[in-house]
């Protein structure tokens, strides 16, 4: 198998030119070809020793791969195969279990003469964005896992032409045979290296956003707690000063309410901070952060029975 990536200028597509080299030992039509075109964008195409072959539709007679030509792949596809009529979804077991959409698989057949033949596909792909981390990556994959199950295996070499984008990428193929990374890098392998391989990018980000990256949310909140129960002490020892008899202490019971909320507040607010700091690259995927209010009864009774003591403390002076 050979895998000839091409990498546009603004790692919005990638151009796949995949080359198969088919040994077939009879003559007439083989086994039916499925190929999933990951991230697929358009133009999918497929020749067959360079005459160029339809893609069709997956045929009912397939639904279920036990019986089928598919049956040697049962390990890989499992019976909901054969919903696929009524969901837009097929599904795989490998470690653990994987979605695909349908539109992604594509299927066609061929009859072949004995002998060595050679299969070549062509298709655009889009750019897959992981925004899960502070920074958005953006990512072309491939899916190298269906390999396992050919009969034979010989070698897989994998090209990555990047000469157009002007930025650094990074693969989890290791270092390339031949090349480099950031023109055009070359891998050959005699055993599948990965599932499945990706080509990533992390766009730049400021020295400010790194710094605020490796604080984190947590280590600027307390930061800004510090600040605020700092600030909260001094008014309690200065009230108390010049108010040593009097029992209550409104400095005390406005601070208690107001202060634990402020803190839970810049929690929830220091992610903004943070994805406002990096730009439109923010991943500002961070979950539902206002469930931290759940704790200010909490952190009320808590900070307040604190302060209380405190309070107590300079009135006994």
């Amino acid at each position: 198998e050979k895998i000839h990536v091409t990498i546009d200028k603004d790692f919005k597509t990638a151009k796949y030119v995949i080359e198969y080299v088919v040994k077939t030992d009879t003559t007439g039509e083989q086994i039916p070809l499925l190929f999933y075109a990951i991230d697929y964008k358009n133009d999918f195409q497929v020749w067959v020793n360079n005459k160029k072959t339809d893609i069709k539709e997956i045929p009912s007679k397939y639904k279920t791969p036990i019986g089928t030509p598919f049956e040697q792949f049962s390990g890989y596809f499992i019976s909901s195969f054969a919903d696929y009529s009524q969901s837009d979804s097929t599904y795989f077991f490998e470690d653990g279990m994987k979605s695909f959409e349908m539109k992604d698989l594509k299927y066609f057949e061929t009859k072949l003469q004995k002998g060595n033949h050679v299969i070549r596909v062509e298709y655009i792909a889009n750019q897959w964005i992981d925004n899960s981390n502070w920074i958005k990556e953006y990512s072309f994959r491939y899916w190298l896992a269906p390999a396992k199950h050919w009969k034979s295996f010989g070698t897989l070499e994998i090209t990555i032409d990047a000469s157009s984008f002007k930025a650094p990428i990074t693969t989890n193929l290791g270092q390339p045979t031949s090349g480099k990374l950031d023109s055009i890098a070359v891998w050959r392998f005699g055993k599948l290296p990965n599932d499945s391989f990706n080509i990533a990018y992390i766009p730049e980000f400021s020295w400010l956003s790194k710094l605020m990256i490796t604080i984190g949310p947590l280590g600027i909140t307390l930061i800004l707690s510090l600040i605020i129960v700092w600030v909260h002490f001094l008014l309690i020892k200065n009230h108390r000063a010049k108010n040593r008899q009097k029992k209550f202490s409104w400095i005390v019971f406005i601070g208690s309410l107001i202060n634990p909320f402020a803190i839970l507040l810049c929690y929830i607010l220091s992610f903004d901070l943070i994805d406002a700091l990096i730009g439109i690259e923010a991943g500002r995927h961070h979950g539902y952060t206002f469930f931290a209010m759940l704790l200010y009864p909490i952190f009320l009774f808590i900070y307040m029975l604190i302060f209380r003591k405190v309070d107590s403390s300079y009135h006994k002076l």
